[in-house]
């Protein structure tokens, strides 16, 4: 049996199907399907209802699962209820005309659980967009330079030029897919990769986190309007953060091992550093 659900936000009658809904709990988080009976002429109004104001694409306006305000309908299937109720229609090409149905259309919704960022710092994803974040790591070893400085700690005797002093330095990579981007800022992005953080970002503490650059995907997004649909863009940010713990400090980009008093310090040439530094917030900012 169905049972009729009417909620203010509805614009058409619609029945929940018995069987519905089908909920699972995973890893990846809660998720769903849900089931349900609306008349074929109305399936376009029922997909906006659910779906939200798809030109804006902003997944918070779409209607979330009842008592779970962080899972969101992802995907919306149609398909005819009784494929008999057909009403007879002469269509001349395939691009002019569809089936008209006197009947009923099953509608599928699938939800899934949907934040506007995975991460509690360093980026404010902007309105109708979506950022992830993943981290991983590799070790990277640095030659130190060599000078009669380097003794054996035991006997205070200069080591032999020949010996190779490796550090094994970690470097984090931070990856950030900042997604459903109309207007990706081209030239913030041009401008700053190369470039250290002027100050934190992502946790890292300035001169610590470098931009090595972005890699753009084209999306094409389909919406409920006539015609054709705009694209955006799913951009991917990757930041490698080096920070060399020393005698109780952190030492980034631009610092380099002074054999003369065994420390870590920033060299420059006529005033100008190795790296030069951006912040790194309007990456993320759209161009008007």
């Amino acid at each position: 049996m169905a049972n009729l659900i009417s909620v203010p936000q509805t614009t058409v009658p619609f029945f929940e199907l018995a069987g519905s809904p089908v909920e699972s709990f995973t890893a990846e988080g809660f998720c769903a399907t849900r089931r349900f009976l609306v008349r074929w002429e109305d399936r376009l109004n029922f997909a906006r209802d659910v779906m939200g104001h798809s030109s804006l694409f902003n997944y918070q306006s779409s209607t979330y699962y009842p008592n779970r305000t962080s899972v969101f309908p992802v995907k919306l299937t149609f398909k005819p209820a009784d494929e008999k109720t057909i009403e007879y229609q002469e269509i001349s090409a395939l691009h002019l005309g569809l089936n008209s149905y006197d009947g009923w259309a099953l509608a599928t919704i699938e939800y899934e659980t949907l934040t506007q960022m995975d991460l509690d710092f360093g980026v404010d994803a902007e309105a109708g967009t979506k950022i992830t974040y993943r981290l991983s790591w590799e070790s990277v070893d640095e030659e130190l330079p060599y000078s009669p400085d380097w003794v054996w700690e035991d006997s205070s005797a200069s080591i032999p030029a020949e010996t190779p002093l490796l550090q094994r330095i970690p470097q984090a990579i931070h990856v950030i897919i900042w997604s459903q981007v109309l207007n990706p800022p081209w030239r913030t992005i041009q401008e700053t990769q190369g470039k250290v953080n002027a100050s934190e970002f992502l946790d890292c503490p300035p001169g610590t986190l470098l931009f090595e650059g972005a890699a753009a995907n084209k999306l094409y997004r389909s919406t409920f309007e006539e015609g054709e649909s705009p694209y955006c863009w799913a951009i991917t940010f990757t930041f490698r953060q080096k920070a060399i713990h020393h005698d109780s400090g952190i030492y980034g980009w631009n610092h380099f091992f002074r054999v003369s008093d065994g420390s870590w310090q920033i060299v420059n040439n006529h005033g100008k550093r190795i790296y030069d530094s951006a912040e790194f917030a309007p990456l993320f900012e759209s161009e008007s």
